[in-house]
C-alpha cells in the first residue's frame, strides 16, 4: 500500500474503529476479491463491534492499494459518506503504464480503475465470449467524447453483467475513451429508498470534492436533478470521459434514471 494511503488510514483509524459495522463492508470487499472468507471469519470471531472494526482495519493496513480503494468504496455504498471523505485524500494515484498481469493480460491500471468504480470481478467459472465482448467494445469506442448508451439485453442469468464488465476490462479502451473512470451501479429490484441510496452514492462518486453540494439529495427527484447538473456542468459533453455502467436494470426502473 502507498505510504500516503497507509498514513491516511492510520490517521483516521480511531474514527473508523468507533463508527463502522463490518459485516456489509466485508461483503463488498469479498466481492471485490481483496478479502478472503477466512479473513472475514477472523473478524467475525472478535467479541465486540469495536474489536471487529479494529481487526479489519489492521488487515487492510497489511494489504495493497486496491484493498484501500475497495474499503473506501464500501464505506460509500454503506452510507458512511463522512468516513469515506476522511480517506479520500489518501486515495492512491496510479500510472496508466503500470505492469501487466501475465496470466490474465490485465494491467494493474485496469484492475485499479475497475476496483475503484465498483465493477464486478470475473466469476469463478468464467467462459470467454470474445466475439460478443469485441462487439460491445466497438460500440463503447463509438461513444468516445460523446454521451450515449450501449444496451445489453437478454434473459435473466444469461451473463449480461459479466459481458459488460469484461468489455471494460481493457487497458486501451479505458485510457483512450474513459480516462475519467468507470462507475458501476447495480440497480436490480430496488424499492424507492434503495434506488435513492444508489443515486446518492453515484452523486458522491461524481462530486468527490463536494464542489456542488455539501449534503446528499433527500429524494429521488432531487438526486436526478443533482446528477443532471453534475453531468452537464462538471462532466460536460465536450470533455466527457466517464463511463457509468447500470446493471440489472428492470424496464420499470429505467424511466427513473436521470441520464436520458
Amino acid at each position: 500500500m502507498d505510504a500516503k494511503a497507509r498514513n491516511c488510514l492510520l490517521q483516521h483509524r480511531e474514527a473508523l474503529e468507533k463508527d463502522i459495522k463490518t459485516s456489509y463492508i466485508m461483503d463488498h470487499m469479498i466481492s471485490d476479491g481483496v478479502l478472503t472468507i477466512s479473513e472475514e471469519e477472523r473478524v467475525k470471531n472478535q467479541p465486540s463491534n469495536h474489536q471487529r472494526a479494529a481487526t479489519l482495519i489492521k488487515m487492510i493496513l497489511n494489504k495493497d492499494n486496491p484493498s484501500y480503494i475497495s474499503f473506501y468504496n464500501a464505506l460509500l455504498r454503506e452510507g458512511y459518506k463522512d468516513l469515506a471523505a476522511l480517506l479520500h485524500s489518501g486515495m492512491p494515484v496510479f500510472s496508466s503504464s503500470s505492469g501487466k498481469d501475465s496470466a490474465s493480460g490485465i494491467t494493474s491500471y485496469v484492475t485499479t480503475v475497475l476496483c475503484e468504480g465498483g465493477v464486478p470481478q470475473r466469476p469463478v467459472v468464467f467462459v470467454t465470449r470474445k466475439k460478443l465482448v469485441n462487439a460491445i467494445q466497438q460500440k463503447l469506442r463509438k461513444l468516445s467524447g460523446e454521451p450515449g448508451w450501449v444496451s445489453i439485453y437478454g434473459m435473466a442469468g444469461c451473463g449480461k453483467s459479466v459481458l459488460a464488465a469484461e468489455a471494460v476490462r481493457d487497458h486501451s479502451l479505458l485510457e483512450s475513451c474513459f480516462p475519467g473512470g468507470v462507475h458501476w451501479v447495480s440497480v436490480g429490484k430496488q424499492d424507492k429508498s434503495g434506488l435513492l441510496m444508489k443515486l446518492q452514492n453515484l452523486c458522491t462518486r461524481l462530486d468527490q470534492d463536494q464542489s456542488f453540494s455539501q449534503r446528499l439529495p433527500l429524494n429521488i427527484e432531487e438526486a436526478k436533478d443533482r446528477l443532471r447538473i453534475l453531468m452537464l456542468r462538471k462532466h460536460p459533453r465536450y470533455e466527457w470521459s466517464h463511463l457509468v455502467g447500470i446493471g440489472d436494470c428492470p424496464v420499470g426502473i429505467w424511466d427513473t434514471m436521470p441520464f436520458s
